[in-house]
């Protein structure tokens, strides 16, 4: 596995696990204020960039490793995604959405660099 493609896979399940933490009530009222919570519409749209970004982590990991590794390490990537957010959501709530515009933007590289990588032009 490629370092870059380990920062991106890392990059693509930190920032669907933070999407699924602000379509949670507590999580969103975390960042918006006590007693608001996320309208129904954005809600279903963080649910749904949330799966996407899991499994796009995880099919990165299987591209890159093949079944019998890649869905090992996808699984470790997630879970150490998860532990990231944990953190950043326990000690720095208010940082949420700082930490996702990060996310975005450090993935935004990673997959140009991805896509020519692995595309012959």
């Amino acid at each position: 596995m490629s370092a870059p493609g380990f920062l991106l896979a890392l990059v693509l399940a930190g920032g669907a696990w933070s999407a699924l933490a602000m379509a949670m009530d507590r999580h969103y009222a975390d960042i918006h204020g006590r007693g608001v919570e996320p309208a129904p519409p954005l809600r279903m749209r963080l649910r749904g960039a949330a799966v996407l970004g899991l499994l796009a982590s995880l099919a990165l990991n299987v591209h890159m490793q093949g079944w019998g590794v890649g869905l090992v390490a996808g699984l470790g990537v997630l879970t150490l995604a998860a532990l990231l957010l944990v953190l950043a959501v326990s000690y720095w709530p208010a940082r949420l959405p700082a930490i996702r515009r990060a996310l975005l933007l450090g993935a935004l590289p990673l997959m140009v660099w991805w896509v020519s990588a692995v595309t012959p032009f």
